[in-house]
């Protein structure tokens, strides 16, 4: 027996990080400074996870996780092999990175509270959710789980696409 502690645990947490992180935004909408911290926190957390993730599929192998009460070969799986692991590492380095950007450039939030109920509210829940879809796409075992992701990050990436609601940006989600 490998004397190294195995956690297949941690597999589910880039993907239930971002959306726990996503419900924790979209109720401080009335706060984008609350709002930048959160996302901030959570997608670091989603890098320090997933470099976890990287040396644990290198020492110990792949790391499978069955959720649900199926058998194996009907239930849910999520797999962390050293490609997955490695591109969600790199997806997650460049998606905090990007969202760092974006607030430093004023993009992803107001800065005036009174306008709480604009559409840029929605950024910081909308761009977590996004993140969830890439982590679960790296992570699934199953087509059907693949599936699931792409489907979650393309919802969430044209709802980022139309933020503003200017007719370029609708015509462009469009």
């Amino acid at each position: 027996m490998n004397p190294t502690l195995a956690v297949p645990d941690l597999v589910p947490l880039p993907v239930l990080l971002p959306l726990l992180g996503a419900a924790l935004t979209l109720a401080f909408r009335r706060s984008p400074r609350l709002q930048r911290s959160v996302s901030i926190a959570v997608l670091a957390a989603v890098v320090v996870v997933a470099g976890i993730l990287v040396w644990q599929t290198d020492a110990n192998g792949p790391q499978v996780l069955w959720l649900g009460a199926w058998q194996e070969p009907l239930g849910i799986s999520l797999v962390a092999d050293r490609l997955s692991a490695l591109m969600l590492l790199v997806s997650a380095i460049v998606t905090l990175l990007v969202l760092v950007f974006a607030i430093g450039q004023g993009q992803a939030d107001s800065e005036d509270e009174t306008e709480s109920e604009t559409p840029l509210t929605i950024f910081h829940p909308t761009y977590l959710v996004l993140a969830a879809g890439v982590s679960n796409a790296f992570l699934a075992g199953d087509l059907f789980n693949l599936f699931v992701g792409f489907e979650i990050l393309l919802f969430s990436s044209y709802v980022l696409i139309t933020l503003g609601g200017a007719a370029a940006r609708i015509h462009a989600g469009t």
